[in-house]
């Protein structure tokens, strides 16, 4: 057993790196198939019932997961080929894919903010395809594998939309009247590439210059214990280079979009990557890293951080913070409206049905026209979870903290021995179940929603997140 759980460790990273380097721009056809078959113990059936027979569901559960990477890998390597080929001829002008979705929300005039999203979308039909069909193959083999779908997890999911959807409806009305003119649906006409727009938050480039990032990051991490030196951050430029921040393990991929979203994303992604650096694939609990993530993340909403690390004056301090709570809110909505759609792929949803419902759940979740062709994105039914609950472990660890160490929990030297018990651990209290522990039978969604339930200490949930995101946009 411990040869199969070196096997999981030693084949998760492989995969790991190869899925960074495609996001990173390194590699335009990352080879993911030929991973498998030197360490076929990690992703085989046979050891899958070996380990559920001798009681190690947890690991069990992992290689069933690997074994489904394994099922679609030669379409996954498909999608991502056809992704760093693809050329978008938005204006006349060709260029990658990866910089045409790059420019759309710094885009100012909305005629050509919407042609470059429709040339976006174009350019990534075919890998929108093939990566439906890696997403269809994946689900089938998890079924086989005996890994179902956490209904618990997306009824959570509702939760938070159900307590979000008032105060996100109010302020979005507000910033989108206010920045573009525009009013959220179902009312108005607000389109995806405009709620970008309202998300990258143009109006504060000039309090979070870029050159200063790199540095507030490495003063926050070194106030808090935190080593750097054990994850890398690749913020390289490169044409085929994914926008955004991608986590892949202990490795971060950081095509800069400008302004303080670039801060939030970095500090979020950089968290994570730590956390996911401390733990083996083997024992790692799936929601920490990005528990650890959101936390970090959340330092861009402390007035004292954004005095101090971005030069943001006090009179400035609540519109930043609505403005960057809203922004987490919107991702946070967005997921877990993706999550229950991902959900039904994983029970056999597919093809226009499934892009339907992916576009009708998030135009609601969003309020903002959606187009289904981008379903494939969120096809991931296990990592949207995991994020979610993510969200929601942080904001119990965020009160946590701030009951041992006060509201400036970050700023408190005694702060740094507690998150390295915790990020030793891997969990957010030293001794805590893991969040993301399964369970042999997932329940359905009768029993997700409580009916016949039994009894059991409540995880936190995302509906944590929105709440203490709906307090921070007042």
């Amino acid at each position: 057993m411990d040869l199969v759980a070196r096997e999981v460790d030693a084949l998760a990273a492989e995969i790991e790196e190869a899925r960074y380097r495609h996001v990173a721009g390194l590699e335009t056809e990352p080879e993911l198939a030929r991973l498998f078959p030197p360490r076929s113990r990690a992703a085989h059936r046979d050891t899958v019932a070996a380990l559920r027979e001798r009681g190690d569901e947890d690991l069990a559960a992992r290689v069933a997961a690997l074994r489904a990477e394994r099922a679609q890998a030669t379409a996954e390597e498909a999608w991502r080929a056809a992704d760093a080929a693809a050329v978008a001829r938005a204006l006349d002008r060709p260029v990658p894919l990866s910089s045409a979705l790059a420019a759309v929300p710094r885009e100012e005039d909305r005629e050509r903010r919407a042609a470059r999203a429709r040339a976006a979308l174009e350019a990534g039909a075919a890998a929108a395809a093939r990566r439906e069909e890696a997403a269809e193959v994946r689900a089938r083999a998890r079924a086989e594998g005996g890994l179902f779908p956490d209904w618990k997890v997306v009824v959570e999911g509702d939760q938070a939309l159900n307590a979000s959807e008032d105060a996100y409806r109010d302020v979005l009305a507000f910033r989108a009247r206010r920045d573009l003119g525009l009013a959220p649906r179902p009312e108005g006409d607000l389109a995806r590439a405009d709620l970008l727009r309202i998300a990258a938050l143009p109006r504060w480039d000039g309090l979070f210059r870029p050159g200063m990032l790199p540095v507030a990051l490495k003063l926050a991490f070194e106030r808090l214990g935190l080593d750097l030196a054990r994850i890398r951050i690749d913020g390289d430029d490169r044409a085929r280079k994914w926008p955004g921040v991608h986590v892949h393990g202990p490795r971060v991929s950081f095509r800069p979009s400008g302004g303080a979203g670039d801060w939030q994303d970095l500090l979020e992604g950089a968290g994570a990557a730590l956390a996911f650096a401390h733990a083996p694939a083997s024992r790692r609990d799936p929601v920490f890293p990005w528990a650890m993530g959101a936390l970090l993340g959340g330092l861009v909403l402390e007035p004292r951080f954004l005095a101090e690390r971005a030069d943001v004056e006090r009179r400035h301090a609540p519109d930043v913070i609505r403005d960057l709570a809203l922004r987490r809110l919107f991702r946070l909505r967005a997921r877990a409206a993706a999550l229950r759609v991902a959900t039904e792929v994983e029970r056999g949803l597919s093809g226009a049905r499934w892009r339907d419902a992916y576009r009708d759940a998030l135009s609601t979740a969003a309020l903002a026209s959606w187009d289904g062709a981008l379903a494939s994105r969120d096809a991931e039914a296990a990592d949207l979870a995991a994020r979610l609950r993510g969200e929601g472990t942080a904001a119990r660890l965020r009160v946590s903290l701030t009951e041992r160490f006060d509201d400036d929990w970050w700023r408190n030297p005694r702060t740094a021995e507690h998150l390295a018990a915790l990020l030793a651990a891997g969990r957010h209290e030293p001794g805590a179940p893991a969040a993301g522990a399964k369970s042999p039978v997932a329940p359905g969604p009768a029993e997700a929603a409580g009916e016949n339930a039994a009894p059991e200490a409540a995880l936190p949930s995302p509906e944590e997140a929105a709440r203490e995101l709906v307090a921070r946009l007042g």
